[in-house]
């Protein structure tokens, strides 16, 4: 369980930002993006020779049908895993006696932080074994890991400081709604939406800056080539940053996020090492096509309503839960603080069922910014095609993923049919024709 998306995804709004904010505005290229700012040594494996990794070798082969195999057995242990974390501190009383000891802070804003820091302390103390055996243990394994121990637990805690930190302002609102309004759900996705932009505006600045260092593009060759695409594409004030993401691992990625003047371009050092100029134009075609599209609005407006249908049928059951198991809860309704961790039991359950319909769209937005970016820029679909086809080498990727799993979890279309879309729609670059 990724430290920082896990936390943020126990807070239930920032995951349900995590919709928008890891599906269009931090767009990846990847088909299933599962690492983000800190999932990232054993680098012989992965990074020292590119020949070793790129075309893929057999035992390199080997390798992704094993990480990919774990990773499918992983998204349904992580959701079981997650439930049974946070049905201890419910059914053991343990969520009530936490809020008793936040009583102590008589402001009830204060007393709501205490409580939410002491739950988010609980529960990463239980969780840090599977959190160090899937986020650092398993990415060493596999050679993707480049950070020692004592960096990636500097960064794990730096999440939890700001999880500390900006979590209790969905969780006040949510919890300041349900006191005064019936139709708490209503109001909760409507204010949620300030947040959702919120988020996304400040995050390129403020919080991605903690893990990494973010500095303008130093090949002015290529910087230029993509800032004359953007303004090809119409967009206009947008800023091009490498990342020195190989510091924690050697996994590629690229992406778009940020909104108004936070928008940025944002390359990993690890794409630009690995990728010849015209997959990386093709790269940044792709993103611009979520700008040019309005991708990210969609997004968010998608993100809204799964927020608002997720919060109705938590409305419509979670009281009866209540009401049956108050004497073993502690609490007697969901205003009391007590009731978070079922609150998020719910609606993690309510999300897992519903993924497909996010991820669905998903799919289908980027399979627009696919086709945008074979129309914006004039490389060949070959050259496209290698570019997804180093994705799935150089980040063990299954190109061509069990339907039922494409459709239940990958943000992404199968790599497998991007490929085969991209060599169908050019044979050749668009200057030759």
């Amino acid at each position: 369980m990724n430290t920082f998306r896990t936390i943020f995804g126990l807070l239930f709004i920032l995951s349900l930002v995590a919709v928008v904010s890891t599906n269009v505005s931090a767009d990846s290229i990847d088909t299933n993006k599962t690492d983000t700012i800190i999932e990232q040594s054993d680098s012989a494996a992965v990074g020292a020779s590119d020949e070793s990794v790129y075309p893929l070798s057999p035992e390199r082969k080997e390798q992704l049908i094993s990480y990919s195999r774990f990773k499918n057995f992983w998204r349904f242990g992580e959701f079981f895993i997650g439930l049974g974390l946070l049905s201890i501190i419910l059914f053991t009383g343990l969520s009530a006696k936490l809020r008793d000891i936040a009583r102590k802070a008589r402001l009830k804003f204060f007393n709501w932080w205490l409580y939410f820091i002491l739950f988010i302390l609980v529960y990463n103390i239980i969780s840090f074994p599977i959190d160090y055996y899937r986020n650092y243990q398993v990415e060493l394994d596999y050679g993707f890991m480049n950070q020692s121990f004592g960096e990636w637990i500097t960064d794990y805690l730096k999440a939890l400081g700001l999880t500390a930190l900006l979590g209790i302002i969905p969780l006040w609102l949510f919890y300041f709604i349900i006191e005064r309004a019936k139709r708490w759900w209503l109001w909760f996705s409507l204010g949620s939406i300030p947040l959702l932009v919120f988020l996304i505006v400040i995050a390129p600045v403020f919080l991605a800056p903690v893990f990494n260092e973010f500095t303008p593009l130093k090949d002015k060759k290529l910087e230029s080539q993509i800032l004359t695409l953007a303004s090809k594409a119409g967009i206009e004030g947008s800023d091009v940053f490498e990342v020195d993401a190989s510091k924690q691992s050697s996994k590629i990625n690229a992406y778009v996020t940020g909104l108004f003047g936070t928008k940025r371009i944002v390359l990993y050092d690890t794409i630009i090492k690995n990728f010849e100029d015209d997959e990386i134009m093709f790269v940044m075609g792709h993103e611009m096509g979520h700008y040019v599209k309005n991708h990210i609005w969609q997004g968010l407006a998608l993100a809204i309503i799964v927020i608002m249908l997720t919060l109705w049928l938590t409305d419509k059951t979670i009281h009866r839960f209540i009401s049956r198991f108050q004497s073993r809860l502690k609490f007697d309704k969901l205003s009391d603080i007590a009731s978070l961790p079922l609150a998020l039991l719910f609606l993690s359950v309510i999300s897992f069922i519903s993924q497909p319909i996010s991820n669905s769209f998903s799919r289908y937005l980027e399979h627009q910014a696919d086709i945008y970016g074979m129309e914006i820029t004039d490389v060949t679909g070959e050259s496209a095609a290698i570019a997804f086809d180093k994705l799935s080498a150089f980040n063990l990727s299954d190109p061509d993923p069990s339907p039922i799993i494409e459709f239940w979890f990958y943000e992404h279309p199968a790599l497998s049919k991007r490929m085969q879309f991209v060599r169908q729609h050019r044979t050749q670059p668009l200057l030759d024709k």
